[in-house]
């Protein structure tokens, strides 16, 4: 039987070579090691000074080095260079690497590179559930203690996948504006999708109830994957809009769905 794929994500920089084999070390199981690095670090630039193009000539050389003892212990190693200015730069390639290993064990050591490159990946491992690591200076490599996120949850009940789906299909395309759905609007549409629900003895289970749809809509807005604010016309009414987290945890687990050839979440392309 083929071991499970072990998938190592590291924020470059001009350590990592020296903390690498130290997490190799507790891990055990790595298969294929992922270096994430700001293309900055790879371009020369005239406006570069010494110390500067000394900092860049270092990371470089930690990163061939890490390729390097991945290498002697038979782990394939791919360097990934990104446009580090927003999140969504760091999101999308960790996101391709997911979609192309769902049932991966994820690791990420965050020791070194620039914060907000860690920061992105510290925020991607909760996301695709990874074990996160540092080590600073001299010290040891810690594993970060976190709480796991609810993306494998969401199947337990499909209709927490068909409200995120129809508001993030309300989002409009490109922009940041957001159409707010009316409490009413959101349960009806949610409705009639006519999601198949069976109870824990296997029999169907009744069709979808107003109380039971507030209980989905209060368990979501706990998680922070929609929000809720009250309508300036109608005090009584509640609006809805997926947040940035819904969005996200929405892509995760399409991609998680599309690798394993699984018809992907309706309102997704």
């Amino acid at each position: 039987m083929d071991r499970q794929e072990h998938i190592h994500i590291i924020s470059a920089g001009d350590s990592i070579h020296t903390t690498y084999p130290a997490v190799l070390d507790e891990l055990r199981t790595v298969t294929h090691t992922f270096v994430f690095a700001e293309k900055e670090v790879y371009t020369n630039s005239a406006r570069d000074d010494a110390r500067k193009r000394m900092w860049k000539c270092a990371i470089r050389n930690a990163v061939d080095a890490v390729n390097a003892i991945s290498r002697s212990r038979n782990i394939s190693c791919a360097l990934v260079m990104i446009d580090a200015g927003t999140f969504d730069a760091i999101r999308d390639p960790v996101l391709g690497i997911f979609s192309e290993h769902p049932s991966a064990r994820y690791s990420f050591d965050i020791s070194a590179g620039p914060k907000r490159l860690s920061l992105g990946l510290f925020s991607m491992a909760l996301w695709v559930e990874g074990d996160i690591y540092y080590a600073f200076g001299n010290s040891p490599t810690r594993r970060v203690p976190v709480p796991k996120l609810p993306a494998k949850n969401l199947p337990a009940n499909p209709h927490y996948l068909v409200i995120l789906t129809i508001l993030f299909r309300e989002k409009e395309h490109g922009k940041e504006t957001i159409t707010l759905v009316p409490e009413e609007t959101l349960f009806n549409e949610t409705k009639a999708w006519q999601v198949p629900v069976r109870d824990a003895d296997g029999s169907a289970a009744q069709e979808l109830s107003p109380t039971g749809f507030s209980r989905m809509i209060s368990t979501l807005a706990g998680w922070n994957l929609i929000r809720s604010e009250n309508d300036p016309g109608n005090e009584r009414e509640k609006l809805y809009s997926i947040t940035p987290d819904g969005e996200l945890v929405l892509l995760v687990y399409s991609a998680r769905m599309k690798k394993r050839g699984v018809a992907s979440t309706p309102g997704l392309t």
